[in-house]
């Protein structure tokens, strides 16, 4: 067990670089590209701690953040993924309603990336949103680094919020 919970924690570490440096991005395609790291990192660490509900999400995040950078739209993709995620998460929760603290963090931050995908202030505030929630859910699981990770970044990501001006974000 502690074996695993370190394991988890290292990929945690790692996702969370990714998750600060998405934070601090300006261009949609950026901020999506950085937390496709950041999923990635943070469905290992849901696989090793035993997260699945959170691995799923992750897994479905990845692909939602790399569909979500073309500005074309395609709705029907959009509501693929929205219910993929719901359902699979549901499917693989294995941790009772806390266990639908991610699919809850990722419905969200599914529909503000499709809603408001010229709006970065928007997408950071629904992100800020997201690491709230996977920090709960973090410190059931023993991701410790990913529950103080998930929390900095909602530190840093609504400092970031707060500091631009919105005629900063209208510009990009």
């Amino acid at each position: 067990m502690y074996k695993d919970v370190i394991v988890g924690n290292i990929c945690s570490i790692l996702a969370m670089l990714s998750d600060s440096f998405s934070s601090t991005r300006k261009t949609r395609k950026n901020i999506m590209l950085a937390q496709c790291l950041s999923c990635f990192f943070y469905f290992m660490a849901g696989i090793v701690l035993k997260g699945y509900s959170a691995a799923v999400q992750n897994a479905v995040g990845i692909i939602r953040n790399l569909t979500a950078i073309p500005e074309k739209s395609h709705k029907w993709l959009e509501y693929l993924l929205i219910f993929l995620a719901i359902f699979l998460g549901i499917y693989f929760n294995n941790r009772g309603w806390l266990g639908l603290l991610p699919v809850i963090a990722n419905l969200e931050y599914s529909i503000a990336v499709f809603k408001f995908k010229n709006d970065q202030r928007k997408l950071k505030i629904a992100f800020a949103i997201n690491m709230l929630l996977f920090a709960i859910f973090d410190i059931f699981i023993y991701n410790f680094v990913g529950c103080i990770s998930s929390t900095v970044v909602f530190i840093t990501t609504m400092i970031a919020v707060f500091k631009e001006k919105p005629a900063d974000f209208e510009n990009q």
